[in-house]
């Protein structure tokens, strides 16, 4: 090969370190802002300034607003969330409200309206692949709900003797499809409290959905009774939230196992819900979720088991 032209003058040797010095220079200011910008995006909790919650208002109980402030176990739930969070510096908006049938659109949608929903949003294989959840934090069955002069509702006769369309439920919830496999067609309205009124009015016969939100209505009306007959598989209520927050999803996680093996699970169920305990003194044993259950159904496509 041949060497290169003798002509070529060598740079002066006092120049050469003058430029490396300025490429230096140039490279170390504008790394650190490269770095905290970037560290800030990669450390926002669910990649946000201020996350935005959605929660139900009219379920007395469980989340349930007139006026302010809302109340309810799920009302705790949020607060304990917060505290936690905020102490690590996250900012955290007013709850909005959303009905059932908004919970996965309002996470879905381009640009999504909320971040959390914490909405008694039961956990189904589903919606698992639409959308992650942090849970269950609370697992119930599906029941009834009668008036003071209702019918005892023990049994499936008892059940399909109700008369056509005297069983309410609400539109985006999984109570529909349960009541159809017992061969019960519902009175669809389009949310809880339009059920509440139906029964009040004596419109319908029963109130049929999650028993944790029974028990909510018959602390509100005195005389309701939540029937002992059960439909349907164990209802397990998570956090929603978009699929593309993995680590901060994990970190929920484990905030979540924290919370309920701790007095405050138990002393929020017992003051937003006293009919609950009432009825079913040994309440614990069916509707605190274990780490494993959390575990099989937190943060995935589709259930562990």
């Amino acid at each position: 090969m041949p060497h290169p032209p003798r002509s070529r003058r060598p740079q002066p040797l006092l120049r050469r370190p003058a430029a490396v010095a300025l490429l230096t220079l140039v490279v170390l200011s504008a790394a650190p802002a490269c770095t905290e910008t970037g560290s800030r995006s990669a450390t926002r909790f669910l990649g946000t300034d201020r996350v935005a919650v959605a929660m139900h208002k009219d379920l007395p109980g469980i989340s349930y607003k007139v006026g302010y402030p809302r109340s309810g176990f799920e009302s705790l739930l949020y607060e304990h969330l917060k505290d936690e969070f905020e102490g690590e510096g996250t900012v955290f908006g007013e709850p909005t409200d959303v009905s059932s049938q908004d919970r996965i659109p309002q996470l879905t949608g381009k640009p999504a309206v909320v971040d959390l929903t914490i909405a008694s949003f039961s956990i189904t294989a589903k919606r698992m692949k639409e959308i992650d959840f942090v849970g269950p934090y609370l697992t119930t069955r599906q029941g009834f709900l009668v008036a003071a002069d209702g019918p005892a509702i023990a049994s499936q006769s008892d059940l399909t003797a109700v008369e056509k369309g005297g069983v309410c439920a609400w539109g985006g919830t999984t109570s529909k499809e349960a009541l159809e496999a017992y061969g019960v067609t519902p009175n669809l309205m389009p949310d809880a409290a339009s059920c509440e009124t139906a029964l009040a009015d004596g419109k319908v016969t029963a109130i049929s959905t999650d028993q944790a939100i029974l028990y909510g209505f018959a602390h509100k009306h005195p005389g309701w009774r939540v029937e002992a007959y059960k439909i349907g598989g164990p209802q397990m209520w998570g956090i929603g939230m978009r699929k593309d927050h993995r680590q901060d999803c994990h970190k929920l996680v484990s905030w979540l196992k924290d919370y309920i093996e701790d007095n405050a699970w138990i002393d929020d169920i017992r003051s937003s819900l006293p009919a609950l305990e009432e009825e079913e003194p040994d309440w614990p044993a069916t509707y605190k979720p274990t780490a494993a259950t959390i575990d099989a159904y937190s943060c995935r496509d589709e259930p562990a088991f």
